[in-house]
């Protein structure tokens, strides 16, 4: 079957390669210089190398990702850095990690052998938040601050451990993040085994962990350039720029989709029902040091006070992995929209005296630097968001990507679920639409 895949984002890559391995004839269209989405390399002058417009911690329940890269001769434990959950703090007065010990065991290790909880109340809070993270058990419409108080959370440990947490996982504060939606997370990872709680960092770039091999072998079946209309031809069958496919993939951002989708039949009221996303940005401090950092963790949590111009959440250390530009650091801004009004250098001399307040080894000195935003990188995941599903009222046009409902975030797991799922429909006869 001829099949067209707009957008090369990794939804719309994981739909592709796909149905290129099942041996579809596939066209994936991305108007961007570069294929990756939101999750892109690029190459920054400022660093002189290669970098992701953000690095991203991948969990071990990411079984969706893991599978595709081994669909294409990908091993992830050569390309990752693969180690248990041992999540601390820049300053060690936070400590999260789980035992070696087969489920539900494990989680002793995060009652007993972590640090920073609020005593014996916030070990207590932690065991009950492991067990209860079921969503179909969570009342519809609860934020996850006002769920994570019902399970006697001390307040202390609610903001410095979940709201790091959760502004990781969702990029929404954690007053207004969807409790259910954050009780999936924890199911698939923390509240499973030791295995799905697993951090996983790339080695390399975001574009080296997979896509990169999946735009090898799509070859010219990549196509870079805007797709301009999209209609329905005779037959069932599909136009794309007036060429003609039996089945459409849109693995666009949703402003994108909507204008595609508008002049379609009764598309004003299907597009009704869409909900008004509120996009959130993510801001990447990239520091290239004269010589590596070894600060002993691959991924760090700061202590973030705006008001001391202290602005970082997370580290990520290459020092510690394979990665081949070992002197990098990249610090983690979230909800970086705060910070529109603040020069560059205020920003990085302000991250620099964070690092070197609450970090127990020294930063070596300062050789390069890039700051880096990603104004629409997320989308608020607030209580009763009803996002569009994989059909579409019209039959053979399907939906992919994390703004899809994926039942996550708007993590890479998710997009790459979205993708697969949108495949997995293009083979249902008819693809049977849903309004």
């Amino acid at each position: 079957m001829k099949i067209a895949v707009v957008g090369a984002g990794w939804a719309g890559l994981a739909a592709a390669t796909r149905l290129h391995q099942q041996g579809h004839d596939v066209r994936l269209f991305e108007a961007a210089a570069a294929p990756g989405g939101r999750a892109r390399t690029v190459h920054l002058p400022a660093l002189d190398l290669p970098t992701d417009n953000g690095p991203h911690l991948l969990l071990g329940a990411y079984c969706d990702t893991f599978a595709l890269m081994q669909s294409l001769g990908l091993k992830p434990e050569d390309r990752c850095l693969i180690q248990a959950l041992d999540l601390q703090s820049a300053d060690q007065q936070l400590r999260l990690r789980f035992w070696p010990l087969p489920a539900p065991w494990h989680r002793l290790g995060a009652v007993f052998g972590s640090r920073g909880l609020s005593g014996w109340r916030g070990r207590r809070h932690l065991a009950k938040v492991l067990k209860a993270a079921h969503p179909t058990q969570i009342a519809p419409h609860l934020s996850l601050s006002n769920w994570l108080t019902q399970l006697d959370c001390p307040p202390a440990l609610l903001q410095r451990l979940w709201a790091p947490l959760c502004l990781a996982a969702t990029n929404t504060p954690i007053a207004q993040t969807d409790a259910r939606l954050f009780a999936q997370v924890l199911r698939d990872s923390l509240a499973a085994d030791a295995s799905a709680s697993q951090l996983v960092i790339p080695h390399g770039t975001l574009h080296e962990l997979w896509p990169q091999t999946a735009c090898e072998q799509l070859g010219n079946r990549l196509q870079r350039r805007r797709v301009q209309k999209i209609g329905m031809g005779q037959s069932g069958n599909w136009l794309v720029d007036d060429e003609s496919y039996g089945r459409v993939i849109l693995a666009v951002p949703p402003g994108e989709a909507r204008r595609l989708l508008q002049p379609l039949p009764h598309a004003t009221d299907y597009l009704a029902h869409w909900p008004q996303w509120q996009h959130a940005a993510i801001a990447t401090l990239n520091l290239r040091l004269e010589t590596p950092w070894h600060s002993g963790m691959a991924l760090g949590l700061l202590w973030d006070e705006p008001a001391q111009h202290a602005w970082g959440q997370w580290f990520f250390d290459r020092s510690t992995s394979k990665s081949t530009e070992k002197t990098l650091v990249q610090v983690v801004i979230g909800r970086a929209e705060s910070l529109a009004d603040e020069a560059p250098e205020q920003i990085l001399a302000g991250v620099l005296a964070q690092l070197q307040a609450q970090c127990q080894q020294p930063l070596p000195p300062l050789k390069r630097w890039a700051l880096i935003t990603e104004k629409r990188a997320t989308f608020d995941v607030t209580p009763g968001l009803s996002r569009p599903g994989t059909l579409t009222p019209w039959p053979g046009l399907l939906l992919a990507g994390d703004w899809t409902d994926t039942g996550y975030p708007a993590v890479l797991e998710g997009a790459v679920r979205s993708g697969l799922h949108a495949a997995a429909m293009t083979q249902e006869p008819g693809s049977a639409s849903q309004v």
